[in-house]
């Protein structure tokens, strides 16, 4: 020790003694989603982000406006982009209020920062990420920000989702059963359009219920969204399936079409013998997310109905800092056919693009109305 110390005790001015507990940077970190990034660089990348919408909202935006503005971190992490557009719509919000006036009652024992914190968090603010635990971090981190002494926590199981963001399929595919669109299949369509408006009909009494405290409500109208959406997920993520179970094109084309004719079979069964063939088709497709590097399907215009339905479908704001990954990282730690999956979302793509610009893509093609930004 006598020989290391001198070159040591520059850069370890305090040695651990032995048997002390200490912290040691690891992956996990950014494993878990707990990577928390602070506020001095999300302050002034959200300004940014939202400067254009709110230049063209103008400073005599209605509480409406600014409450229907939908914003969305397509990989959350821990939460901090949502928490400071949180705290950035809360005082559009509030003065928006001391313009047009304010319908929503204030509590006696709430301010009137903290209602439209807790109201934008519910209204609009969207989240996803791939780590369970992170969507977790996301929701605490916005509780503590929106936390009001004598009510519940704010309300964000419906908006704060786990999943992939870049592996999932739209209405259309689903419809189609495929990774591409093609010819839909009517019983399938059917299903689909009737179950997504369901859901979307709870999601938005939801959103209708921002200002109360029945939390038990809420749960119950998720709850009810959910069970809506169980069959298309199972439809959507089968579909996905078949594409990460093959590794050539063609044999991933005859798997799809072998769960195209078992969906048809489930679909047209009688519904004592529904459930009997429902169940394989549900294990096939829950099964990716058992894989060693599981894969959580996410659906878009599925999972958030009421942002992709209103007029110029999609989010106004995609804020966050996706994750970078280069090719040879990615490939040590995804599915062996991750790459070819993102190479088929967005055609064009070089193999070797890092992680960030299928996010950027995605974000893009997805989510934000070209419309809005011109």
């Amino acid at each position: 020790m006598k020989a290391l110390a001198k070159k040591v005790s520059p850069y370890t001015p305090r040695i651990v003694p032995i048997g002390a507990l200490y912290l040691q940077p690891t992956e996990e970190r950014r494993r878990s989603g707990s990577h928390y990034t602070p506020r001095s660089l999300t302050e002034p990348i959200v300004a940014t982000t939202f400067r254009p919408i709110l230049e063209r909202l103008g400073d005599q935006a209605t509480p409406q406006q600014i409450l229907d503005l939908k914003v969305c971190d397509p990989a959350m992490g821990s939460g901090a982009f949502l928490v400071e557009s949180c705290r950035l719509l809360a005082d559009r919000l509030v003065k928006a209020w001391a313009i047009h006036g304010r319908s929503e009652p204030l509590p006696l024992d709430e301010d009137e920062l903290t209602l439209a914190k807790r109201l934008v968090a519910e209204r609009c603010l969207y989240g996803v990420d791939k780590n369970i635990f992170a969507v977790d971090l996301a929701k605490l981190s916005l509780w503590l920000a929106t936390l009001a002494r004598e009510h519940p926590f704010t309300f964000l199981d419906h908006a704060l989702r786990h999943g992939d963001s870049l592996v999932g399929l739209s209405r259309e595919q689903i419809a189609c059963l495929s990774w591409e669109d093609e010819e839909q299949l009517p019983l399938i369509r059917g299903l689909v359009e009737k179950r997504v408006a369901e859901a979307q009909r709870l999601r938005e009494q939801i959103q209708g219920l921002a200002t109360s405290d029945d939390v038990p409500r809420k749960t119950e109208l998720l709850r009810d969204a959910e069970e809506a959406l169980e069959d298309v997920r199972v439809i959507g993520d089968l579909t996905v399936a078949a594409f990460f179970e093959r590794d050539k094109p063609r044999d991933r084309r005859t798997l799809r079409s072998a769960y195209d004719g078992q969906v048809q079979d489930w679909l047209n069964a009688d519904p004592n013998t529904a459930p009997s063939r429902r169940e394989p088709l549900a294990a096939i497709a829950n099964a990716l997310r058992q894989h060693e590097h599981p894969i959580p399907p996410f659906h878009w215009q599925v999972e958030f109905p009421e942002v992709f339905t209103r007029a110029n479908g999609g989010f106004d704001v995609i804020v966050g800092n996706p994750p970078f990954a280069g090719k040879n990282t990615l490939a040590a730690a995804s599915h062996p056919s991750y790459l070819s999956w993102l190479l088929i979302l967005h055609p064009g793509t070089l193999g070797n693009a890092d992680l960030v610009a299928h996010f950027f893509r995605r974000a893009l093609s997805c989510f934000v109305f070209v419309e809005r930004l011109g």
